[in-house]
């Protein structure tokens, strides 16, 4: 009774494709096909263009994708899972569960980064990763700023705030002097998770509206809603909700071991998820 946990953007490295390549030799065939698809040679990228919205989340999909076939790979039997992501990785859930095939997959992804790149530059924002108050507290702050959104919510003590950059600057000095005992800036220039992006999720939309979307073949958390995603949903409309709505992870990882799923396995670089939930 496992979860498959995905991670999201800043979980890259810049040794991660060979690494994989390394272990699961097999894993070059998907960084192949996203060169040919894409014109992106995943494998070679600098560090600079891992800072790169687009590049990174590609990079960090196609090496969970691999890492998934790796594990499925030496599997003697199909395991009893569930999957879910954070973020950018709720998109490999999808691939984990049979939703969308790879090509779909790296070119749903491909889009919305470059829409979520634009979005930035046109709604510049920040986001803060405020430590040490409860959820409520950082809650009750941040309404009173304008276009300042609670949006990932981590573990106990730790929610993300993003918003119009200078507001959630503001925001957050405020969350210090209240108690916070950390208020770290993420390596981003936009709102992700907020109305802000709302624009761009709504080109996502009419994008995802050409993708050819199947019955999920073992079940999938939300985001935003913390519990399963129906079979019934249409995914064009799921993502664009799940662009703008907070990432409720703390509330999600609960409802999966609620459900009878208490082992967490991370898939794909890094272990910050895995961090996460043992706090949770």
């Amino acid at each position: 009774m496992k979860s498959y946990l995905f991670p999201g953007q800043g979980t890259q490295t810049e040794s991660m494709a060979d690494e994989i390549i390394a272990e699961f030799p097999k894993a070059r065939a998907y960084y192949e096909t996203a060169r040919d698809v894409l014109g992106v040679d995943l494998t070679s990228l600098s560090r600079e263009q891992l800072e790169n919205t687009r590049f990174a989340q590609l990079a960090i999909v196609v090496h969970s994708v691999a890492s998934l076939e790796k594990r499925i790979s030496s599997l003697k039997e199909a395991e009893d899972a569930v999957a879910a992501g954070f973020s950018l990785g709720e998109y490999t859930a999808l691939y984990a569960a049979g939703i969308i095939g790879f090509i779909d997959l790296i070119r749903l992804v491909n889009e919305r980064a470059r829409l979520m790149q634009e979005a930035s530059k046109r709604n510049p924002g920040s986001m803060f990763a405020i430590i040490g108050l409860p959820d409520e507290k950082v809650e009750e702050i941040v309404a009173r700023y304008k276009n300042v959104y609670a949006v990932n919510y981590n573990c106990p003590g730790q929610l993300v705030i993003a918003g119009e950059a200078i507001e959630t600057e503001n925001a957050a000095e405020a969350l210090l002097s209240e108690g916070a005992r950390r208020a770290h800036r993420l390596a981003v220039n936009g709102a992700f998770h907020t109305p802000l992006m709302g624009e761009a999720a709504a080109e996502l939309k009419r994008y995802a509206e050409s993708i050819s979307f199947r019955v999920p073949q073992i079940p999938v958390y939300s985001n935003f809603s913390a519990d399963r995603i129906p079979a019934s949903v249409l995914f064009p409309e799921y993502l664009e909700m799940q662009m703008i709505s907070p990432v409720r992870f703390t509330e999600e990882i609960k409802k999966i071991r609620e459900d009878g799923y208490p082992e967490h396995i991370e898939i794909g670089p890094g272990r910050v998820l895995s961090g996460l939930t043992k706090k949770i």
